[in-house]
């Protein structure tokens, strides 16, 4: 049975060649990936990690007419507050009704824990279909269950009939995996497997008479449209300007460009396979869903890293227009765009040149910013992947080649990053958004790898990185008067040994 019939996903650690503990260089790092020794690391100490049920929350709480219903502890849906803000901005920033979220959890006690939870659910799902009408509910399969053993699909499968909604189940106990990067597979296969994904005649077109002169126009024009139709794959750290930026470049090429599958509703995901071409804008994201897409429809995909500065945003462009023949417009729309941004820039560049930084969050994200960066003339004194697995090989390939005495780390541990930053004395630090608290305590200035209200992608997001870079460069009383007044939970001494102490092999 295939990955894609079976009904709880598969983890990214079973699926791929993963990591989530090193320390050394990027050539390092891909051979280790290669050979199969990252598998073999480890650390004898742990501060936290992430839980993948978090971010399959995050994307599915954009999707428009739906309901969620968290079949778990009351706890565990307490996330969904803050999301059903961040989603209705994203939804207003991308010009449709700023809804809130419906969700519903089913409150699993310790009795429900020892009985199981499947009456619940049940009950759960059919008063959320009654109560709120939605076009998809969500059912989020998370630990309790999980360990229990509740049989949530045998459920989802009976509820189908008695609901109006498309149920769809989403399976991500955070116990499964070390990486968090599993939710977006866990995410893409309820959409997949509970979510038609073709058009339906009488409700998206209207068939016509085989043979007619209005068939064959009809059938002329669809084909033409589709040759041009790209989807796009976004995800929740790609924000509304990413998304302009990518659109505005794609558009000049003549191409049509739709983007999926957050901030998507049910009628717009049944086109997906309406599409010549399938692009990621992450290595990392979305090959689980492109994949299929090939498997399933025949669409072909490209996946080639993020289209972050000039070098990065040319070869992704160059690498989706040579599907179209587009190559020569491509490099030509490229040369116009740098010229125009290196003029924008150039300002920018001679204040942060020489400037020491350190670079940590998703790991093809940070490898295209790294080597960004270093070509504008800062000094890149290491680089921090929260993990690593085949699809940042090429990225991390360009990194060796660019980069090849920057250390590189793969670690989600606030403690390695506060001794990294402690040790290095970075002039900035360009992190992950959740980790800024503890940088300012260091005293340190910082700015979001990624934020959705600002644009990171394409020539509109260098300019915009290297502005907020001189502003925090210039802007650095707070932090350090924070840093006078506040501590972090670490022994002074922890700061005089190898950062890296505790990776084991």
């Amino acid at each position: 049975m295939g990955y894609y019939e079976q009904s709880v996903p598969p983890v990214r650690d079973t699926r791929l060649k993963i990591g989530d503990s090193y320390y050394g260089d990027a050539c390092g790092l891909v051979d280790c990936g290669r050979e199969g020794c990252l598998l073999q690391k480890n650390r004898g100490f742990w501060q936290a990690n992430a839980c993948q049920m978090a971010l399959t929350l995050m994307m599915a709480a954009t999707v428009e007419n739906s309901a969620i219903v968290v079949h778990a502890p009351g706890g565990c849906g307490a996330l969904l507050h803050s999301l059903s803000v961040q989603s209705a901005k994203g939804r207003a920033r991308r010009g449709k009704e700023p809804k809130p979220v419906p969700w519903l959890s089913t409150n699993l006690t310790e009795a429900d824990v020892i009985g199981g939870g499947e009456k619940k659910l049940l009950e759960t799902i059919k008063y959320a279909d009654r109560e709120f009408r939605p076009e998809i509910i969500f059912v989020v399969v998370t630990c309790a269950p999980s360990i229990i053993g509740d049989d949530t699909e045998e459920v989802v499968r009976q509820v189908r009939s008695q609901v109006s909604a498309d149920v769809v189940s989403l399976y991500c106990p955070g116990f499964r995996s070390r990486v968090v990067a599993s939710a977006y597979d866990a995410f893409y296969h309820g959409i997949l497997r509970g979510l038609e994904l073709s058009p339906k005649p009488w409700v998206d077109y209207r068939p016509l008479p085989q043979g007619s002169p209005d068939a064959e126009l009809a059938e002329e024009n669809y084909r033409f449209e589709k040759s041009r139709t790209v989807n796009v794959w976004n995800a929740t750290s790609i924000g509304p300007g990413d998304e302009e930026e990518v659109r505005r470049l794609l558009t000049a090429l003549g191409l049509k460009v739709r983007f999926f599958a957050e901030y998507s509703s049910r009628d717009e995901l049944r086109m997906v396979s309406e599409a010549a071409l399938n692009v990621s804008m992450c290595n990392v994201h979305d090959d689980y869903m492109l994949k299929f897409l090939e498997e399933k429809f025949g669409t072909p995909y490209v996946i080639a890293g993020m289209p972050i500065g000039f070098r990065h945003t040319r070869q992704w462009l160059v690498s989706i227009a040579e599907r179209f023949g587009l190559e020569k417009q491509a490099n030509a729309l490229a040369d116009y765009e740098e010229k125009l941004a290196k003029e924008a820039i150039e300002p920018f560049v001679e204040q942060v040149r020489g400037k020491k930084v350190l670079i940590c969050g998703g790991v093809v994200r940070v490898g295209a910013e790294a080597t960004m960066l270093a070509e504008l003339g800062l000094h890149v004194l290491g680089i921090r992947a929260y993990h690593y697995d085949d699809g940042a090989e090429p990225v991390f390939e360009d990194v060796g080649r660019n980069l090849p005495d920057t250390p590189v780390a793969v670690s989600n541990q606030l403690f390695e990053l506060t001794h990294q930053i402690k040790t290095l004395k970075p002039d900035i630090v360009i992190a992950h958004n959740g980790t800024q608290g503890y940088i300012a305590k260091l005293g340190v200035p910082s700015v979001q790898l990624w934020s959705v209200d600002s644009p990171f992608f394409g020539y509109t997001g260098t300019y915009r990185i290297l502005r907020r870079i001189v502003f925090e460069l210039k802007n650095t009383s707070y932090r350090e008067r924070l840093s006078r007044h506040v501590r972090l939970p670490y022994r002074p001494e922890y700061f005089e040994g190898d950062a890296f102490k505790y990776i084991r092999d």
